[in-house]
């Protein structure tokens, strides 16, 4: 017994590690690919292509579990695509053009603090004292990371406003899922939602008149797809199994490592050293985002987790 909860436990910070690992690649990765690709033009591509790597697998589960086309919850599908994919993604996109992978790696973690907010006012949630204080701290965190730059001048700007926005956007999105209450499994939401979202983005960057191109050689290619299908499918399933294992207030916890890896990333790739201001802010944002992990959800011990391919 004591040897398969240490087996399910090491299993359990595989899938965060590997998760985390992709997403703070991510951010590197964008920044990259947009060497040659417009902002808006390179979030559709890569949901379009991350949504089609993902479609045989989601047919089946729906096929198997006879769900219909017509049977789909359309509208909320459309407005968490709409937040989740073209918000989170078209700011954050742009706003990179003008701030580094690491900061808004930051910002992005820092997620959860605007989760507590909006589950206060939406979904009447309180939290404990001590969530309360890692709230406290990772916004600290998060002023101390983009309030000042390294000559110690306010260092805000279009890119941080930006990349804010996109967190803002993904709280907006996770707190609508819980409310919503999708009885479908999230492989099948997470599919809908990036291809109804990247369909809309192309819309939105055709209307915008971003030049349209692609990758012109080897290196820009691979980012590209390490970006839309290990980063973006690869990372949403690892997520995904890691919530089942350890809850969704337990993992985000760990959301802190993406900022990690995200420096990590630049640096081997394109050189970058993180500022001290954003290591400082960073470790108090990691510090906030691990004690809120701490707060326990009412009757958590009772519930059991949702089996994580159940469609209905």
């Amino acid at each position: 017994m004591k040897r398969s909860l240490t087996s399910l436990t090491d299993h359990y910070y595989v899938l965060i590690i590997a998760s985390t690992f992709l997403q703070g690649s991510s951010f590197v990765s964008t920044k990259l690919v947009m060497e040659q690709m417009s902002p808006l033009w390179a979030a559709s591509a890569r949901f379009l292509v991350a949504a089609v790597s993902l479609s045989p697998f989601v047919f089946i589960q729906m096929r198997r579990h006879k769900i219909s086309l017509k049977e789909l919850p359309w509208v909320k599908l459309l407005i968490i695509g709409s937040f989740q994919t073209v918000g989170v993604m078209s700011l954050l996109n742009i706003g990179l053009t003008a701030t580094s992978p690491s900061i808004a790696a930051i910002l992005m973690a820092s997620n959860p603090l605007l989760v507590v907010v909006l589950a206060w006012f939406i979904l009447g949630e309180r939290s404990s004292s001590l969530a309360l204080f890692g709230l406290a701290s990772a916004f600290i965190g998060v002023v101390i990371c983009i309030g000042i730059d390294v000559d110690g001048y306010h260092g805000v700007g279009r890119g941080e406003v930006l990349v804010m926005l996109a967190s803002t956007c993904w709280a907006c999105s996770t707190v609508l899922s819980k409310k919503f209450a999708m009885t479908l499994s999230p492989w099948i939401i997470t599919f809908w939602q990036m291809l109804i979202g990247s369909l809309l983005l192309m819309v939105i960057a055709a209307c915008s008149k971003q030049p349209f191109s692609l990758p012109t050689d080897a290196y820009h290619w691979g980012m590209f797809m390490w970006l839309a299908i290990p980063a973006s499918t690869g990372a949403i399933g690892l997520w995904f199994a890691a919530l089942k294992i350890g809850g969704s207030v337990h993992t985000s916890g760990f959301l802190f490592l993406c900022p990690l890896f995200a420096a990590l990333v630049a640096f081997i790739l394109i050189g970058q050293h993180p500022a001290w201001h954003e290591v400082i802010g960073g470790v108090l944002v990691g510090a906030g985002l691990f004690l809120m992990s701490r707060q326990r959800q009412p009757n958590q011990r009772q519930q059991k987790p949702a089996p994580l391919l159940d469609a209905r």
